[in-house]
């Protein structure tokens, strides 16, 4: 796509523009920590390399111990890895195919179309919060849970990030003990108020998983 838009104009117009790609994946599980904050501990690395148990799409258990590295991002400590469902589609915001998007209301979209998603194929009712980015469940309520992650980057309006969708609680770590110490923000939710269930939705966005990957 990036070659494409490098192209000189009047190649672009003889040459038919790319179409979006989505990229799916569950990835191995990863503490990554946000480019301003300082390095752990040995003893904050040392928790959240805690080996976890974890279960496979084949059924079977298997215990990986959690990388921990720096990213060139910023926020702050982040899990990614079993329990999530990512989705990163590659756009190109300014294609002639479609109407352009702007940065703000590309992620807009993201997050409408999760929440589209959740509701038509799972019937989870979910949402947005004003300044925080994501999509929600029981976004008003006493214990709002965020069911999707989502992060936007581009490069010459093609997108890359996306959204990590929550579809089991599989950490392990003491996330909401550990949360001042390894550099979350202590107001932040806890381990569990982020991870929906698989009991509290039926396994139904867990579903998702196998739809997506086989």
């Amino acid at each position: 796509m990036l070659a494409w838009k490098a192209l000189p104009e009047a190649q672009r117009r003889d040459s038919p523009s790319p179409r979006p790609l989505l990229i799916s994946f569950e990835c191995t599980p990863t503490f990554t920590l946000g480019r301003r904050q300082d390095d752990l501990a040995p003893a904050q690395a040392a928790h959240l390399q805690q080996p976890l148990a974890v279960r496979l799409r084949s059924g079977s258990g298997e215990r990986l111990v959690p990388v921990v590295r720096k990213a060139n991002r910023g926020g702050l400590t982040t899990y990614h890895g079993p329990g999530q469902l990512v989705l990163w589609p590659v756009v190109d915001m300014h294609s002639p195919l479609y109407a352009r998007y702007g940065v703000a209301s590309y992620a807009g979209h993201l997050e409408a179309t999760t929440q589209r998603l959740l509701a038509t194929r799972f019937g989870v009712g979910a949402s947005t919060v004003r300044d925080e980015p994501g999509v929600w469940v029981d976004a008003a309520g006493d214990r709002p849970r965020k069911i999707a992650a989502l992060g936007v980057h581009h490069r010459r309006y093609v997108t890359a990030l996306g959204l990590a969708l929550t579809h089991g609680n599989r950490r392990g770590a003491a996330v909401e003990e550990f949360s001042t110490a390894a550099g979350y923000d202590p107001d932040a939710l806890t381990d569990d108020d982020v991870a929906v269930s698989h009991v509290e939705h039926g396994g139904r966005v867990g579903a998702l998983q196998d739809q997506l990957l086989l």
